[in-house]
């Protein structure tokens, strides 16, 4: 994808690594040892294929709970897809309606399992079933994250100059960072201007409780505590990408929960007793109204 390739440049010319990273990820595939974006995990059912004497029954549904105990703990419970976006664009266009997926480990859970059973029955193969339409909906999530993170990085700058290096390493914590599951570590030397003061507010949609605005207005107050000006950019840039998802016309709760997760992250990483508290009791304010969203 070649708006991909220009993100990697992108992510040089700005000394962006995360940005870089996450791109070339994409492109090339997730290293086994690599986080992967919530995005990149299906839930599929799972099937084995079974023997009873001379019978062969192939394609069966099972329920990890019909799967011993001391053997279940090592099904997973989501699949992760670490292939380059381009395969996963190839296992799309096969002709086949679903993908059989195995796993490391699926043959030695068949083996002890059939040691459970009566003589003469097997369990032969185990695999998940994932649909093509499953693997389309996962490539039309990356391209609608790359195009609202080339967006967020290119709002508000001249078009003759390039993003921040805080500012895309925050873009990219907010559409890639997925909780526990993707990690990307916050670090830039060229903080730059961001934001617009911190008594702005652009809060207009009548529809967010005066709380979220009371919450915007706490959170930009606690910035002139916060000493280090890369961190303070950091923080404020946070705070706006925020702002901006309670602010939308028609907002969405997913996207107001993650860029208030990597507010949280921000507020930690500052070390601010202020900001961090002010986090910590805005929590169930932000929570509430997603749940009213919902």
């Amino acid at each position: 994808m070649g708006l991909l390739r220009k993100c990697i440049a992108l992510g040089a010319l700005t000394g962006s690594e995360e940005l870089r990273a996450w791109a070339t990820s994409e492109l090339k595939g997730y290293a086994d040892d690599s986080p992967l974006p919530e995005y990149r995990y299906l839930d599929a059912p799972l099937f084995v294929n079974r023997s009873a004497g001379p019978l062969r029954m192939t394609g069966e549904a099972i329920s990890p709970y019909q799967i011993p105990s001391d053997l279940r703990q090592h099904i997973p419970e989501h699949i992760g897809f670490r292939q380059p976006v381009e395969e996963l664009s190839r296992l799309v266009s096969s002709e086949k309606d679903s993908i059989k997926m195995s796993r490391d480990g699926f043959s030695i859970i068949c083996a002890e399992w059939t040691k459970t059973l009566d003589m003469f029955m097997s369990v032969d193969a185990m695999y998940y079933s994932v649909s093509g339409s499953a693997i389309a909906g996962m490539i039309d999530m990356i391209r609608t994250t790359l195009l609202e993170i080339v967006i967020d990085m290119t709002k508000d700058d001249p078009l003759d100059t390039l993003p921040s290096r805080a500012k895309v390493d925050s873009v990219v914590q907010v559409h890639v960072s997925s909780g526990d599951k993707y990690e990307v570590n916050v670090s830039g030397s060229n903080a730059g201007n961001i934001g617009q003061g911190s008594n702005f507010s652009q809060i207009q949609n009548s529809s967010v409780s005066k709380e979220l605005v009371d919450l915007v207005s706490a959170l930009r107050a606690t910035l002139t505590q916060v000493a280090d000006e890369e961190q303070r950019a950091d923080a404020e840039q946070a705070i706006a990408d925020f702002e901006e998802a309670v602010s939308e016309e028609n907002p969405e709760p997913g996207k107001i929960k993650r860029r208030w997760g990597w507010l949280e992250r921000i507020a930690t990483s500052v070390g601010s007793a202020a900001i961090t508290q002010v986090v910590k009791d805005g929590t169930p304010i932000v929570m509430d109204q997603i749940q009213l969203m919902i």
